[in-house]
């Protein structure tokens, strides 16, 4: 039965002011804090700032005080009822802070409940950054993923030995700047040279590349043109269609997120129609939200989604995406966001829904959720790698 809840306030990965709830049951004390993106789409679920978060759960937290702590489907939906329009009236922070605190307390901390089937993701490491999260280039994030690894230990060793090889080949051409808000190397090389660079560590790490290229945050829709600033240059919608195709043929990109703007439905189905051997990712296309899916199923835009439960607002919400997702055949990407916490949330959901987990090797708020999935693995007697096959 659940006891008491109390909310904090806290800090992200950024500095940036969040909040965790922790949820006190006969079973023990469950937490759960709220992280945040600094690329966002117009799509996601409403922001309410932390003190106002915090007074909100004063005044709402009687409702599940003296509920029996299994039933989180019940109780996720009376967050949902109690958020109103895209979570105007309690906003994400304290909607993903409670739920999955909650979750956490339907669960008694173990995951594998929810779940008919738990299998092991494979990491989306963002190693070099750029875009709104820093770096040299426009595409915003560079990544190796470790397909072929045979056990979740595997594939994290492989990313954190391609991570040190990087890091040593940018000090040695003079070119390392530092790290950015998700902790991944940054430099001041453009993309194709930075693609070189991964290409080749990826090659002898049989491991495959991929980039997000966070393209909403490069659209003029008033020019209706794609901005690379750094590039110094402007194209067309057409002409960025042909850019993502030559960075897939030239580099063998395995995955491809958000190549196109929000809003271009169209063109994520042809890149998809192009070749349907690569992982076409939806973020700021669908930001966690069904009926934008559903939309997107429609066009046939995709074969992959990012799941970011603060985009959907409740940790329920998220679930019940990613689970219309999967049953699409969609490659489910569970992500966290550049302003980090330590709750490794994402990990329990990742283990029951998703075939990735896309997060950092480096930086505490990263590490927790590959630590996480370690302790599971280690825990498991006949743990297994999700099926990737297209």
């Amino acid at each position: 039965m659940i006891r008491d809840i109390k909310g904090f306030w806290i800090y992200d990965s950024r500095g940036d002011p969040t909040i965790l709830v922790k949820v006190v049951t006969d079973s023990g004390t469950f937490e759960g804090s709220s992280p945040a993106g600094k690329s966002r789409s117009n799509y996601e679920a409403y922001t309410l700032d932390v003190k106002t978060s915090l007074k909100i759960l004063e005044k709402i937290k009687h409702n599940f005080i003296g509920l029996t702590e299994e039933d989180f489907g019940i109780m996720d939906e009376m967050v949902v009822e109690m958020a109103g329009k895209g979570f105007q009236k309690i906003g994400s922070h304290l909607g993903v802070a409670l739920t999955s605190a909650l979750f956490k307390a339907s669960t008694f901390g173990n995951p594998y409940k929810h779940f008919d089937e738990v299998r092991f993701p494979y990491p989306i490491v963002n190693v070099v950054g750029g875009g709104k999260h820093g770096g040299g280039t426009d595409i915003q994030e560079f990544h190796l993923i470790p397909t072929k690894a045979e056990t979740f230990r595997d594939a994290i060793e492989t990313c954190l030995e391609g991570m040190k090889r990087i890091k040593t080949v940018l000090i040695s051409k003079g070119k390392f700047v530092g790290k950015n808000d998700e902790n991944a190397l940054i430099s001041d090389l453009n993309e194709e040279k930075t693609l070189d660079i991964i290409t080749e560590i990826a090659e002898d790490l049989e491991a495959r590349i991929g980039i997000d290229m966070a393209a909403s945050s490069l659209y003029n829709k008033t020019k209706n043109r794609y901005i690379y600033e750094k590039m110094g240059k402007e194209v067309l919608p057409e002409q960025q269609m042909e850019a993502v195709k030559e960075l897939v043929e030239t580099w063998k990109v395995y995955y491809v997120e958000d190549p196109f703007h929000e809003n271009d439905f169209e063109n994520f189905s042809e890149l998809l129609k192009w070749n349907s051997k690569i992982l076409v990712c939806g973020d700021d296309l669908y930001s966690t939200n069904l009926d934008r899916l559903k939309r997107g199923f429609r066009y046939g835009s995709c074969n992959s989604i990012i799941i970011k439960p603060n985009q959907a607002g409740t940790i329920g919400l998220a679930m019940n995406v990613a689970e219309h997702a999967r049953r699409r055949d969609y490659k489910v990407v569970i992500s966290h966001r550049s302003g980090e916490t330590n709750d490794p949330i994402i990990a329990d959901l990742a283990l029951g829904l998703g075939h990735f987990i896309k997060t950092g090797v480096w930086g505490g708020e990263r590490l927790a959720k590959m630590n996480r999935l370690l302790e599971l693995w280690d825990s498991m007697e006949y743990p297994r790698m999700a099926n990737l096959r297209i």
